[in-house]
């Protein structure tokens, strides 16, 4: 899909951008760095993320499962875990009703699983969206009452399900709500939520997603039931295939979760993973957090955005690897559907804001057609955020109806947004970055109007440019084979702890050159600081070569890898930006 984005915006160079680069921090990079025996490099990067102490950066660096803070500390957990200890103890009768994207299936699993594996009369219900829409549906409680199930739990879903759940009450359930959405201003009938983010709570990490709460969940019942000797007992690796696909940051107890649940993967211990590894080309023991992100989670997410979840969840729970192996491979089928889907829709779009947007005068993209699949416009609005630099709503038409996905930017929550135009949505909800509403069609553009005008108090002008978050400042002796081996410790990077951009100022341009690929054209250049030459390439970017001249002084954003080809390792240096010295069209902030 990258290729397709290069594509729409071959000149995005020409435009204005800003490079956020950070200021200061000798004497801390230097502690860092002398007290924990890190390259200068790392210490560097540590301290522009915030890690500023030696005992943080050891935690961050060394943290291990051990450091996860008790699961009753978060409110509402010890009385959900007593609940449902009491329900396995007694036998009776659970639902877990989940939701159909990757974090939701797979939280969905792992508390189903756990429950089931200690005694407990549990069954799972995942919403099909064409059938059921988002959230809890109350087709899945009817069934869930005429089958006798006596306790109702949610997960990744029901904050916001106020007439839902109500009708559980009615059928005389006891209901546990777990879920990481913004909440309105008033809460659902249930007995039990597990939310981080309600008010009141005062819990040091909000950050957490569905598999991460039922990890905690499914923790506190295990104590109470006397059946866990130790965290890496529980399904770990559920929880950070769920971190990584719902893209909240990587930081904090969510890097934990992944970090750990990599590891779990790599010994392949759970049938269902191991087949969709196989399936996806992914070797066990290479696994690194963008497989999760990536590659993995999206045939997750695939099954449910375009038809039925249900295999997906049904192959993380399997156990017989030629079961395992035919559901990894419908995934990956459609997977390859969403994918095409995808790119027609991306085209759809861009085309048009092309024709039928001015960005001068909008601040918010807001499109809507009836050719659009609901179940990746989602997908395809964080696409235009990526090519635009702005929030994207898209709004996939059924009739009199329309189903939204949003994504955002900065100083745009999207939650916030959705109830500030709650008047004009029959539901909506979500988090800062992303949410989903249905509204009907005959409002989508008093919702252009009103998201637009929040947009004009919201965002300021530079908050519409084009941005590179530098981690640090290098000179090219200080880019080693030894000093980016160490970047490795930054591992799992993704959303919030980002692969780190180095910036190298004031090169000389030594060569400048476009080669032809199959994703379109790479660039190739050569920089020289002092004796030191380094070699650096740009997917996508081989048009650039035609505003570049040989022998000016350049500065230039990069990422640093190694690339183990043969016995040697070699740099791998993949460039994010570059510009001239003195360029007009880069804002050094």
């Amino acid at each position: 899909m990258r290729r397709y984005l290069r594509t729409f915006r071959k000149a995005w160079w020409r435009e204005q951008r800003v490079w956020e680069v950070p200021q200061g921090g000798k004497e801390a990079v230097r502690l860092l760095s002398t007290r924990l025996r890190l390259s200068p490099l790392l210490a560097k990067v540590l301290w522009a993320r915030g890690i500023t102490s030696p005992a943080d950066a050891c935690l961050f660096l060394h943290g291990s499962l051990k450091d996860l803070p008790e699961p009753t500390s978060l409110t509402g957990v010890a009385e959900a875990a007593s609940l449902l200890a009491d329900a396995v103890r007694r036998g009776v009768p659970i639902l877990v009703h989940g939701d159909y994207d990757a974090d939701g299936i797979s939280a969905t699993a792992l508390l189903a699983d756990t429950l089931a594996k200690w005694g407990g009369k549990v069954s799972w219900f995942v919403p099909n969206r064409h059938q059921d829409g988002y959230g809890v549906s109350e087709r899945a409680l009817r069934l869930a009452h005429q089958k006798g199930f006596q306790v109702l739990v949610t997960v990744d879903c029901g904050i916001t399900a106020f007439a839902p759940l109500q009708l559980a009450k009615e059928y005389g359930m006891k209901v546990i709500v777990i879920d990481h959405h913004e909440p309105f201003d008033r809460l659902p009938p249930a007995d039990v939520i597990v939310n981080p983010k309600l008010p009141e709570i005062r819990y040091p990490f909000r950050e957490l997603c569905a598999g991460a709460l039922a990890l905690k969940v499914a923790h506190a019942v295990a104590e109470r039931l006397g059946r866990l000797r130790g965290v890496e007992d529980l399904p770990i690796e559920l929880a950070a295939l769920a971190t990584a696909a719902d893209v909240v940051p990587l930081v904090g107890e969510n890097r934990l979760i992944v970090r750990e649940g990599l590891k779990a993967l790599r010994l392949a211990r759970r049938v269902g993973m191991k087949a969709l590894m196989e399936v996806a080309g992914v070797k066990p023991h290479a696994l690194r957090s963008f497989h999760l992100s990536f590659i993995l989670a999206p045939r997750i997410n695939a099954v449910g955005r375009m038809d039925d979840p249900k295999p997906a969840l049904k192959l993380l729970l399997a156990t017989q690897p030629e079961e395992a192996y035919q559901l990894a491979q419908k995934l990956d089928a459609e997977n390859r559907r969403r994918q095409k889907e995808e790119e027609a829709t991306l085209r759809s779009a861009v085309e048009m804001v092309e024709t039928e947007l001015d960005l001068t005068k909008e601040r918010v993209i807001v499109l809507a057609s009836p050719e659009w699949h609901p179940g990746v416009i989602g997908i395809v609005a964080a696409r235009l955020v990526e090519l635009y630099a702005r929030p994207a709503f898209l709004i996939a038409l059924r009739g009199e109806v329309g189903k939204g996905s949003a994504r955002s930017i900065e100083n745009f929550p999207v939650s916030d947004a959705l109830k500030a135009c709650g008047a004009l949505l029959h539901n909506g909800g979500g988090h800062r970055m992303a949410g989903g509403f249905v509204l009907p069609c005959e409002n989508i553009p008093l919702l252009r109007d009103h998201l637009n005008a929040l947009a004009e108090t919201w965002l300021s002008e530079e908050d519409l440019l084009r941005r590179v978050r530098v981690d640090a400042v290098v000179t090219a002796d200080e880019v080693t084979l030894e000093t980016v081996k160490q970047l490795e410790a930054l591992e799992p990077t993704g959303y919030g702890n980002p692969k780190p951009v180095l910036m190298l100022c004031d090169a000389k341009l030594l060569y400048a050159e476009k080669l032809p690929t199959a994703n379109g054209a790479r660039l190739v250049v050569r920089v020289q600081q002092g004796s030191r030459v380094l070699e650096l390439t740009g997917e996508g970017m081989g048009e650039m070569v035609a505003d570049l001249a040989q022998g000016e002084r350049v500065h230039v954003c990069f990422t640093a890898d190694l690339r183990e080809i043969g016995p040697i390792p070699s740099l791998d240096l993949q460039i994010v930006d570059l510009c001239p010295v003195n360029s007009d069209r880069v804002l050094l902030r």
